[in-house]
């Protein structure tokens, strides 16, 4: 199996997002969506300005590199999305974090998430990779309709 290229990953995930993003299915799935996907398009420009502060940090693990800034950016996101227990655990390695919710849902989901990012070559990119800058790049779409 060849390995999964930065440029298959992001197209992977953006096929995935699209995918869940059906009105068709969602609406079968749960009466609120208008009220949801409402919610989505108020607080879109919210979402972006905290992906671009997430890239802007080089946590990078495989170089030692602000792993305690990343935990505790990990560690912000998840208090200001509603966690009620919210922890740095110490490891052998990289400090890990563990956090709870408690909504009230008759399921329990449990996620396990890096909160480093991946070594990034400047030489591959058309913009410094840790800017979170948007470019035009042909063939992905307008990145005006993402801002």
């Amino acid at each position: 199996m060849s390995p999964l290229t930065r440029r298959d990953f992001l197209s992977a995930t953006a096929a995935s997002a699209a995918t869940l993003a059906m009105p068709q299915v969602l609406r079968s799935a749960s009466p609120d969506i208008d009220a949801i996907q409402a919610e989505i398009v108020k607080r879109h420009g919210e979402g972006v300005a905290r992906l671009q502060e997430w890239v802007r940090l080089p946590s990078i693990a495989a170089e030692n590199r602000a792993s305690e800034e990343g935990c505790a950016f990990m560690m912000r996101l998840a208090q200001e999305a509603g966690f009620q227990q919210v922890a740095r655990i110490p490891t052998d390695g990289k400090p890990g974090v563990f956090a709870t919710l408690d909504a009230g849902a008759p399921r329990t989901v449990g996620l396990y998430f890096m909160y480093d990012v991946k070594q990034a070559d400047p030489a591959e990119w058309s913009s410094p990779p840790f800017e979170a800058a948007f470019v035009d790049k042909p063939g992905f779409g307008d990145r005006k309709s993402v801002v």
